[in-house]
């Protein structure tokens, strides 16, 4: 019997093997290098006025005062608003980093001052959150700490030297409030704080969105208050018109709670297809939801009749709406808006809803 026949043994060169060896040690090299750099790099700091469509996704920081108490959604997520001198943007989290920010008291209150990271949504209509991916990358210095709201006086601008030839300036002043002017339900008035620095008066105006803010909440008569707006001339009356809730605040005592002052509430039986745009707060019952391509709807009703309230997931996503649910009682301040002939309050954000106790 002969002997098995077997081919040759061919031996790699020990250049091809040293590279092969030096080729998956760079690659080791490269990957701990890399992680290193995710872990260390420095995070960009952005305005929320100059983050575009284009920045979807990007890891970045914003700062600013917060505009609206931090919300722990039934899910176990959590959504505050921080307002950067530029613009607003909401914050949200997941479960993990709402129970981290609960368990450290590090839940961010209005007026508190907050730096934060996160990746960036950006909607095609320029919708803007920011998604925390870690409670450690939150840094909070509460309201009256003495490094978070230091009011230079010497910044604001006399009333007495406000002139129709400022108009259109955006200017800063403080004064103590002595008149407060609700608009009427349904009305597209704004709300007017007239403030009085020396014997002068100056009219602060602000619209809805401001109101929502604010929680629904203004100070006291007599409380000194900062506004920074733009001046106008209405019925040649010299005003300032006050755009972001974060640009009102107290100058003193600081730490007080303003006193509640609740948004009149409108019958839905008496809304009308006639007041298209004006906006309504109506208290009522949810019935059960109908979901729709892009949102959702739920009727709601009151002692005096029903009407329906459209969630739009591109204003309010499924997250923040995680409490709304058929047999609440929902208070909703919104638009009127009209469609083949069903009236319909759309709210703009999660501020524009709360859950009222039974």
């Amino acid at each position: 019997m002969s002997d098995p026949i077997y081919g040759p043994q061919v031996k790699r060169p020990l250049r091809v093997r040293v590279l092969q060896i030096a080729s998956l040690v760079l690659a080791v090299v490269g990957l701990i290098l890399l992680y290193l750099y995710s872990v260390n790099r420095d995070i960009p700091t952005v305005r929320v006025a100059d983050i575009t469509p284009t920045m979807n996704f990007a890891y970045v920081k914003v700062s600013g005062n917060v505009t609206r108490d931090a919300y722990v959604f039934k899910s176990g997520g959590v959504v505050f608003n921080l307002h950067d001198g530029s613009g607003e943007i909401a914050v949200m989290g997941g479960r993990t980093q709402a129970e981290a920010l609960k368990n450290s008291g590090k839940l961010p209150r209005l007026g508190d001052r907050v730096e934060v990271a996160g990746s960036l949504s950006v909607s095609a209509d320029q919708d803007v959150k920011l998604r925390m991916q870690s409670a450690e990358q939150l840094i909070l210095k509460r309201k009256g700490h003495p490094a978070s709201f230091i009011i230079q006086t010497s910044s604001f601008t006399p009333l007495s030297k406000i002139t129709p030839a400022q108009t259109g300036d955006t200017v800063s002043v403080a004064g103590t409030l002595k008149k407060i002017a609700l608009p009427r339900p349904g009305s597209k008035a704004p709300y007017v704080l007239t403030l009085e620095e020396d014997g002068t008066e100056l009219a602060v105006i602000f619209w809805d969105k401001v109101f929502q803010g604010l929680e629904q909440k203004l100070p006291t008569l007599g409380k000194t208050l900062s506004a920074r707006g733009r001046v106008d001339v209405y019925k040649e009356v010299i005003q300032l018109k006050v755009w972001e809730a974060a640009d009102l605040r107290i100058v003193d005592e600081v730490e007080e709670s303003p006193v509640t002052l609740e948004r009149p509430l409108s019958p839905i039986a008496g809304i009308t297809a006639g007041q298209k745009g004006e906006v309504f707060t109506v208290v009522g019952t949810l019935g059960e939801p109908e979901s729709i391509r892009g949102g959702v709807i739920y009727p709601i009703a009151d002692a005096s009749g029903e009407m329906r309230v459209l969630f739009w997931d591109k204003q309010i996503s499924g997250e923040e709406r995680d409490a709304v649910e058929s047999g609440i009682r929902l208070r909703v301040t919104a638009p009127l808006v009209v469609y083949k002939g069903e009236l319909e309050l759309v709210p703009e954000d999660v501020g524009a809803f709360r859950v009222e106790e039974k």
